[in-house]
């Protein structure tokens, strides 16, 4: 015996618009038929029956790009500032022991009506990225969240784009550059060894079929990598029939550092050496040339947009509009890094929004069904493959549904009858936020009920991550190392202001 779930209105696809009586009936874990409730009554009479008059019905979210970290560094002591310079600063945060931040981040997500999340991996040490990143997906997955899981590697400049001897020779002391020294040592794990763990990690956990995991390659980001180490994950993830995820072009710094290198875009590089293709997604592209969103597209190259994280790094806002007009494949993703820190994934939509629509009445508009489409069925494609059945709620898809409150949403002053169909999704994305998700299903399974996760006890996990925080307190060797970042902030931002006079992208 299966289950119907039905609501007042409901979204099964960001291309069809909003339905009102909207009903799914739901076997195992797949959806086998959707339609008006009586008709699905009528022809599963024996079916168990959920939801109601109250809730609206969408496809769960698709968080397009995050690193998992369970809480915001701004609590911890790092706030918020360029990229180069947050970076360092990072690295001497605490964190919470991977099964814990993949357990209570996949807790917080799911609250929020997100069900799958592109995990770019952070391990506690390099030495320690199999066994860290086995213990993040049991994470996740006792939360109940489906991770596209891609463990980081780098080969090249770990404290500066290129010009490490100039940035050395430039600091004021032997003092200063002893602190330097831990920053600029290379990765201690060769690209065999990476992709030899990768392997392990995809052998154990990446499953094709009912997608509870994918386990994908980050050469992380396209400074810190060198095209041998580019070339080996593509070759990996095309061999696999899975996907490569990388940093790139966040900030201007890294656009300058292309155009130094080799004269023009980083994009351009990257079609040279053949590492463009619908198996790549990149995440943040703020600094994007225009001149290569046509080849980006006929690349079906994926682009993960996360714009808070964007705005709090001070990188900038990425040109969502100009991207979706040239027909770039584009998810958008929290980065963990949320306005609020709080995960909020529908207000992360709002956000896209706002900021993809610039002044001018000649500035070309995206809609609301466009935000709605990158947060699901965009989402999923390019987080996990062109025909991942996820991101719509059709026959034959996982039943992967969020059931928002809709009498709540709604408000008390809301005539009968309002939002019409036609105005509901924009009534929805200006309005929503985490609050409003009531129910939550992951194929097919209830994960999240009356606003409370089902499948991960969080205030044991909170109290388990209390008490690991706080042996990390007394940790010597990360205080030394978040010490040694704040001196070399300053002569950081001095280095890259020296870079401010470089070719525009």
């Amino acid at each position: 015996m299966g289950t119907i779930i039905y609501g007042a209105a409901g979204l099964l696809d960001a291309a069809e618009g909003v339905q009102s009586d909207v009903a799914l009936y739901i076997e195992g874990s797949r959806i086998v038929a959707t339609g008006p409730l009586a008709a699905l009554r009528g022809r599963y009479p024996e079916a168990a029956l959920e939801g109601g008059n109250d809730v609206f019905l969408l496809p769960a979210f698709v968080n397009s790009h995050d690193h998992g970290r369970a809480f915001g560094s701004a609590s911890l002591g790092i706030p918020d500032d360029l990229l180069e310079i947050w970076l360092p600063l990072l690295s001497g945060c605490m964190a919470a022991a991977p099964y814990l931040a993949g357990a209570w981040e996949g807790a917080q997500l799911l609250k929020s009506g997100v069900t799958v999340a592109a995990h770019s991996h952070i391990p506690p040490a390099w030495t320690q990225m199999y066994d860290s990143s086995v213990a993040m997906l049991r994470g996740y997955r006792a939360a109940g969240v489906r991770p596209a899981f891609h463990p980081p590697m780098v080969d090249q400049n770990p404290l500066v784009y290129a010009d490490e001897a100039a940035f050395l020779a430039g600091l004021p002391d032997a003092a200063t550059r002893a602190l330097a020294a831990p920053f600029v040592q290379p990765v201690p794990l060769t690209t065999a060894e990476y992709l030899d763990l990768c392997a392990a990690l995809f052998a154990e956990f990446h499953d094709a079929t009912d997608h509870t995991a994918h386990i994908q390659v980050s050469p992380a980001g396209g400074q810190w990598c060198s095209d041998a180490l580019i070339l080996a994950c593509v070759d990996f993830a095309r061999q696999r029939q899975t996907r490569v995820q990388m940093h790139l072009l966040e900030t201007r710094y890294q656009a300058h550092y292309a155009r130094r290198q080799w004269g023009h875009s980083f994009i351009r590089h990257l079609d040279e050496i053949g590492a463009l293709g619908d198996w790549l997604t990149l995440a943040h592209m703020v600094w994007v040339d225009e001149a290569d969103l046509e080849l980006l597209a006929a690349r079906g190259v994926g682009i993960a947009h996360n714009p808070s994280s964007n705005l709090r790094l001070r990188s900038g806002v990425a040109p969502l509009a100009a991207l979706l007009a040239a027909g770039v494949r584009v998810g958008i993703g929290l980065d963990g890094h949320a306005l609020d820190d709080d995960q909020d994934y529908l207000r992360e939509l709002r956000l896209a929004y706002v900021l993809a629509n610039r002044p001018g009445a000649a500035s070309p508009a995206v809609t609301v069904a466009d935000i709605v489409r990158l947060g699901t069925a965009g989402g999923a494609d390019i987080t996990l493959g062109a025909g991942a059945p996820l991101g719509r709620l059709a026959p034959g898809c996982l039943a992967d549904v969020v059931l928002l409150d809709w009498a709540a949403l709604r408000g008390r002053w809301s005539p009968a009858g309002h939002p019409a169909p036609e105005d509901a999704l924009a009534f929805l994305l200006h309005r929503a936020t985490r609050r409003h998700v009531r129910h939550v299903l992951v194929q097919g399974a209830w994960v999240v009920r009356d606003g409370r996760c089902l499948t991960v006890d969080e205030d044991a996990l909170a109290d388990a991550i209390r008490a690991d925080l706080a042996r990390q307190l007394q940790d010597s060797g990360r205080q030394a190392g978040l010490a040694a970042a704040r001196v070399l902030a300053p002569h950081l931002r001095r280095f890259y202001a020296g870079w401010e006079a470089a070719p525009a992208p």
